[in-house]
């Protein structure tokens, strides 16, 4: 028999081990593609969409004259900003310098920050030393990321905000409770949306880290109220909850965008037809919503729904020193967090679901760490999740293909329009979930 193996073999030139040679070369042209199309999407983006193009100051710019205008006149008007007083704080500086100064700042730092974020999450991940497959797929799954991608080219607040939650959840990890709560804090003060890993600590009991956030809102108004005075502290407290239940804000109105890719912002666009849809195309203007109030009640059922599941899910306490042991539960329930935020607020700009980035890191480099617990079912709702989110074509190449006989050629906002990283947003956290429940049944079953 081995004989006639060998003679085979010389007659082929072939080995029997020719299917596995097959498939590690098949594997390594797969990542080589990976890798290839990774560095064209970033380079693409970097270099099109960038400050020296003019490339997205506009939040920035408000934000700056919006502190001139405090300079000048001593008033910060807390109903119209878009930021908690501690963001305009740490701007002040800036004020006296000029726009540009602030910008081509903010522009600068966000790329060793940004990296530095991802190798917190990388280790943060890591059982040992982490290996350079990590490191590589953190980095593909980063650069790919349309979110991320945006909020580079806009230096906007939302990255530095990612940044300090990489930094909370890394804390976290190495049981440095406290400080999870105050750079979670931080994060909230910097924009009110990362306040629900704040909400988790709280739901899960984790007494520490809520020190730390108390800690860390103290910080927060001990720099503030000299500079703004006593109104900084409705600012920071009245104010989001009027965002998050109210009709008198920006985004919050009953109208639609491709913008709010939340779901009260995909149930509003149900109710817009065709015309408004194509007239929002055009113009960017907000069509109204023909049926505010019916919109309105499903959003608000949905999120009481969503939130109950949700506290359920999550209703297990774990003791500081099972960190270790539970660590990959933690990790599914801090993502299904982050995925709460686009369930609860009524309005996001598309950059946002930066925020949903180390969610996708995380649970991207446990599925691969830990095969023998997961399947093929939550690597593809993974997947489908990734691919929805991270919109992976990017618009400007998107936009030149050939027309729809509905749309026209305005595909990256078809894309947004029908809610595609909502729902990309909905797989994530179905995604999480369904681990979680994996993990509590091996858990159980031990």
């Amino acid at each position: 028999m081995k004989q006639s193996v060998n003679i085979a073999s010389r007659v082929t030139g072939r080995t029997p081990s020719a299917p596995v040679f097959r498939q590690a070369w098949l594997r390594r042209a797969l990542i080589i593609a990976v890798i290839g199309y990774s560095a064209l999407h970033l380079a693409y983006s970097v270099c099109r969409y960038n400050i020296v193009r003019g490339q997205g100051s506009g939040d920035v710019l408000r934000t700056f004259q919006e502190l001139q205008e405090w300079r000048q006149t001593g008033v910060l008007d807390y109903t119209g900003i878009l930021h908690p007083p501690f963001y305009y704080a740490l701007l002040l500086p800036f004020s006296t310098l000029g726009f540009d100064a602030l910008r081509y700042t903010l522009y600068a730092i966000q790329f060793p920050l940004y990296v530095a974020a991802i190798i917190l999450l990388v280790r943060t991940m890591a059982v040992g030393q982490p290996a350079a497959a990590h490191y590589l797929i953190a980095a593909v799954l980063t650069v790919n990321f349309q979110p991320f991608l945006e909020t580079l080219a806009m230096h906007k607040v939302e990255g530095f905000e990612f940044v300090l939650l990489c930094t909370a959840i890394a804390a976290f990890k190495r049981r440095q409770d406290v400080r999870a709560g105050v750079w979670t804090m931080l994060a909230a003060n910097l924009k009110y949306l990362p306040a629900m890993l704040g909400v988790y600590f709280v739901i899960k009991r984790e007494w520490r880290a809520v020190l730390g956030l108390l800690v860390g809102f103290l910080v927060c108004l001990a720099v503030t109220l000299p500079i703004f005075g006593a109104r900084t502290v409705w600012s920071s407290l009245v104010h989001p909850a009027a965002i998050l239940v109210t009709h008198r804000h920006e985004g919050t109105r009953p109208e639609a965008s491709i913008e709010f890719q939340t779901l009260q912002g995909t149930v509003n666009r149900w109710f817009v037809g065709p015309n408004g849809m194509m007239q929002h195309f055009r113009t960017q203007g907000y069509p109204q919503v023909s049926q505010p109030r019916v919109a309105w009640a499903i959003g608000n059922v949905l999120r009481v729904v969503l939130l109950g599941f949700y506290c359920y899910v999550i209703r297990r306490r774990w003791r500081p020193h099972q960190r270790d042991e539970m660590w990959l539960r933690y990790v599914c329930e801090m993502s299904l967090t982050l995925v709460m935020i686009f369930m609860l607020a009524q309005a996001s700009r598309v950059n946002y679901a930066v925020l949903l980035l180390p969610a996708f890191v995380m649970m991207g480099l446990m599925l691969y760490q830990h095969p023998e617990r997961f399947g093929w079912a939550e690597r593809l709702l993974f997947g489908a999740a990734y691919g929805c989110t991270a919109m992976l074509i990017p618009g400007g190449v998107l936009n030149r293909l050939p027309p729809h006989p509905v749309w026209g050629t305005y595909h990256s906002f078809a894309y947004l329009w029908f809610s595609v990283p909502f729902y990309g947003y909905l797989l994530l956290g179905l995604c999480a979930m369904r681990c979680h429940a994996r993990l509590l049944r091996e858990g159980s079953t031990r």
